[in-house]
């Protein structure tokens, strides 16, 4: 049995609510002691409608009860006798059909039923709209969490003292790029904050270069996923007089293409 279908398909919110067949009732009562997993979601579906009543127990509007009534219309005990004994006075033929009127108590009773059913869905939408602010709220939640991790680590960055700043500003063929360097002296580690710089081509990539002792070093591809992120690349060792980055082909190049320059800093 496939329980993932099974939990996707309704019938688990549909028994918390009430609103199965007893055939469905008891399908749902012995699949559940089968599988756990089946047996997890619906206690925790419970759970919920648990929360949800205790949390938003309160009548449905008055003017919903006022608004069912007010489309139901009923005879009083003397109209309906009145009624009755004008059908009993009528001259009575074999072919004509026999009137009958409803008594009083069925017609409150399907008041009753609609009054019911009314507060049923006024109460199922509550609650569908509760689950949605949930969701709604656990996105922003991860979302401010995502965005506070980013922060303490370029916090970390800007503040620890191992780490050696460099900013490769823009060269003549991209003036408005700028890309920060942490080069950490006791680790070798190099990260890049990249503040401004143009997206790249298809088939191209972005490279990042040291100049040690006057001779180009690679130092790893930049994921051209680049925004807002804070990007390791290789280690830097040796007497490292600059930092570059230059635009190749994807999957980078054994030497730098120097017209292809973008930003340039020196240490």
């Amino acid at each position: 049995m496939n329980t993932t279908e099974y939990i996707s398909s309704g019938i688990l919110e549909a028994y918390v609510l009430g609103s199965v067949s007893p055939q469905e009732r008891q399908e749902v009562e012995c699949i559940s002691k089968i599988y756990p997993e089946v047996k997890a979601e619906l206690t925790a579906l419970q759970d919920t409608m648990d929360t949800y009543v205790t949390t938003y127990d309160k009548a449905p509007p008055k003017h919903l009860k006022d608004k069912i009534f007010a489309q139901m219309t009923f005879a009083d005990d003397e109209e309906t006798e009145q009624e009755v004994q004008a059908i009993a006075d009528e001259p009575t033929l074999d072919a004509a059909p026999k009137r009958e009127t409803l008594p009083l108590w069925p017609k409150l009773s399907i008041a009753a039923s609609l009054l019911l059913g009314a507060m049923f869905a006024w109460s199922w939408n509550q609650n569908n709209s509760l689950k949605n602010e949930m969701a709604q709220l656990k996105g922003q939640m991860e979302t401010v969490a995502e965005q506070n991790q980013k922060s303490e680590g370029l916090l970390a960055l800007f503040t620890d003292n191992n780490n050696q700043k460099v900013v490769m500003k823009g060269v003549e063929k991209s003036p408005e790029s700028e890309v920060t360097v942490f080069w950490n002296k006791n680790t070798s580690e190099v990260k890049l904050l990249v503040q401004n710089l143009p997206a790249a081509p298809t088939g191209k990539q972005y490279q990042l270069w040291t100049i040690v002792d006057g001779v180009p070093v690679d130092m790893g591809m930049l994921d051209n996923d680049f925004r807002e992120k804070v990007i390791s690349m290789k280690t830097a060792k040796g007497n490292v007089a600059a930092f570059a980055i230059t635009l190749e082909k994807q999957g980078g190049s054994p030497s730098p293409t120097l017209e292809e320059m973008y930003v340039l800093g020196n240490v």
